[in-house]
Parts: C-alpha cells; structure tokens; sequence
C-alpha cells in the first residue's frame, strides 16, 4: 500500500515541504506517480522511516547525520554515534543547569532591588576575572586582543558588563572609568575555568562596601552614582583599599533613559 504525500504529512503531523527536505537529503525515496506533476507516494517502510528521523531530530542529529544513520547496516557505526550524542547532550545539560541556577541569582537580585538600591552595608566582594577593553569611550585593546573579548563575550549570561571607578579620581570630582567584560569566580570554575578567563585580570574577594545603584541618563557618571557611597565614606572615616568594581545586572529601556542597575564593591582595609 502506497500513501500521498499528503497523507503521509498529517499522519505524522509535518508539512509537505519536511518531507521533501528529508527526500532531497536522502533520507526517503519516494515514487512517482504518472505525469509531469505526479504525486509522491510514500510505503509503510518509509512512515517507520520517518517516525525514526524525526526521533533522531530531537536527539539533535543533523540532517547529514539523520542520513548516514538511517541508511547505514553497521550497528557499532549507529552506536559510535548515539554514545557522542549522549555526551553531548549531557554537557549541553550540564550548561543549561548552570544557566537556569544563574537566572534564579538574577531573579532574586531582581526581587530585592526594592531594599537594595542606594543602601550601603559591609560584605566580602566575590572573586571577579575582568577583561578590560575600554577607557571612557576609547578602546584600549590590542589588535591581537579582539579574540579574546569575544572568547569572553562567547560565555553569555555568565559574563556581564563590568565597571572599575578610579577613587582617586572620584574623590577630586572626576570620572575616570574603565569598562571590561567579567565573569564572577564560581562560575568561572562552574564553567572549567577557560584559560582565556584565567588570562584576564583577577579581583580577589576583599572586605568592602556593597552598594546597589540605579543609573539613567541623569546620573550616568560614577561622579553622580557613587555620590553616596563618598559620602558614606568620608561620614565613617573609612580607608579605602582599591577601586570600586561593578557587576550590571539589568539593561532596561534603551530607546530612551537606557536605565542600568550595578551591584558596586568598594574595597576597604578593616
């Protein structure tokens, strides 16, 4: 018994086009019916087909490797592939683990923004592995150095935009700022520590004041946005350790203010 194309589509519920992709791709061979514009007839062997092809679909098979594996007669050959496949898949899990863990942090900064932003408190900053690329509006990396931004770039959602302040700059009312790629120390080695990440700059954990900043374009200087945390600073009498380093967590609304949320570390000698 030979079926239409038609038939064959809505039984397995494709179109008519998915199955002459998998007939141009060698995957099915159809016959033709009589005439100029004779229809495709497809047999029960070629539904059982079908029904495997879209199984190695959703194992994440190629078309080209659909092909070889559906028309091959070596078994060993058809195991050599599903055993790369599940490694693949289980790495792929493995990533996608990592990413929903890293979404749920992001939700509960989210989530507290409302208790957090403008309020200072003493805490430990995370180790931060940063790639420096530009100061103020200028690009400061070498030409042999665009690889590795996006190597960096590549790591997304790990890796996040990264400001380092001058202090000493801030104090006397300037903004001296340096925008870098960074990617927080545990998912560095979530990730297997990339030697590419292991090469950029490393901030080690410090005691610090810990900040949450909310940035427009009324206040997109660090001069304005970390107004308050000077402030706290000369109020306590506090010595300062290192430039204060920020994480944005949040881009929002880029078609007018462009609004920015930062966590902000500032290290200081207890």
């Amino acid at each position: 018994m030979k079926y239409k194309i038609g038939t064959v589509a809505r039984l397995l519920g494709v179109s008519a086009e998915a199955l002459r992709l998998y007939e141009r791709n060698g995957i099915l061979v159809s016959d033709r019916g009589d005439g100029e514009h004779g229809y495709r007839y497809y047999s029960r062997l070629d539904i059982t087909a079908l029904t495997r092809a879209r199984a190695y679909h959703q194992y994440g098979f190629s078309l080209k490797e659909t092909e070889a594996l559906i028309n091959t007669d070596d078994v060993d050959f058809v195991c050599q592939h599903y055993e790369e496949r599940a490694n693949s898949l289980e790495e792929e899990i493995q990533r996608k683990q990592l990413t929903l863990d890293y979404l749920k942090r992001i939700l509960v900064l989210l989530k507290q923004l409302p208790s957090e932003v403008w309020t200072i408190r003493l805490e430990s900053s995370p180790g931060i592995y940063r790639l420096e690329f530009m100061e103020g509006d200028d690009l400061i990396l070498e030409t042999d150095e665009l690889d590795a931004f996006s190597n960096w770039a590549g790591l997304a959602p790990f890796s996040f935009p990264s400001q380092r302040n001058c202090w000493a700059s801030l104090e006397q009312g300037e903004d001296r700022s340096f925008s870098a790629l960074g990617i927080l120390e545990a998912d560095a080695k979530a990730l297997g520590m990339p030697e590419f990440v292991r090469a950029g700059s490393y901030i080690p954990p410090s005691p610090s004041l810990y900040t949450v900043v909310d940035i427009s374009e009324e206040n997109s200087s660090c001069v304005q946005y970390l107004d308050h945390l000077k402030k706290y600073v000369c109020q306590h009498h506090i010595s300062v350790a290192g430039d204060p380093v920020c994480r944005t967590f949040l881009s929002m609304n880029k078609k007018e203010d462009y609004r920015r949320f930062r966590q902000v570390w500032l290290p200081i000698a207890l």
